[in-house]
């Protein structure tokens, strides 16, 4: 008598919160660090700041919208 071993059906699921809510506090926060990152990235060398700030405020407003966690009033 032949033994069946079970197949394993692993199914890989990628685990996203529903939502990432931010105060308008913590959306600036997290608009101060991702723009911090960006300038570390290159060393502190070259850039615009203000550039910095303005992509990474639209990166994070993008993250927030995209999980409905935005509760800023635009």
């Amino acid at each position: 008598m032949s033994a069946m071993t079970p197949q394993s059906s692993k199914t890989v699921r990628k685990i996203r919160p529903n939502s990432i809510s931010a105060s308008p506090e913590q959306r600036c926060q997290m608009i101060e660090q991702a723009a911090y990152f960006r300038a570390e990235k290159r060393g502190f060398q070259g850039g615009d700041p203000v550039a910095d700030w303005l992509l990474a405020e639209t990166q994070i407003d993008a993250l927030l919208s995209s999980t409905g966690g935005n509760e800023t009033a635009r």
